[in-house]
């Protein structure tokens, strides 16, 4: 019986602060977030893409496991997947 009327009490409190608290919630505006934008842009971490062959898209990297060509982007560390051609591969050319 003890337990039935803690729980009572308890469903009771919440429900009230329930209706003393309700209104608009709002999230605070902090602003322009060009910074962060600006920043995480100059990180470069994967080329835009700027072909896509048999549906999937491909990237020039400098720097991949077979060396400078286009991968699949995203894949020019994972050795032995991606690859698809040196300069001139498909008549694509780096911009």
């Amino acid at each position: 019986m003890r337990k039935l009327i803690l729980a009572t009490l308890a469903a009771t409190a919440l429900a009230g602060t329930g209706i003393m608290i309700s209104g608009f919630a709002q999230a605070a505006a902090t602003g322009p977030s060009t910074g962060i934008r600006a920043a995480v842009d100059d990180l470069n971490v994967v080329q835009d893409a700027q072909f896509i062959f048999e549906g999937r898209r491909h990237c020039w990297y400098a720097r991949g496991w077979n060396g400078p060509g286009w991968y699949w982007c995203g894949y020019h560390n994972r050795r032995g997947h991606g690859w698809g051609g040196g300069e001139g591969w498909n008549g694509w050319h780096r911009r």
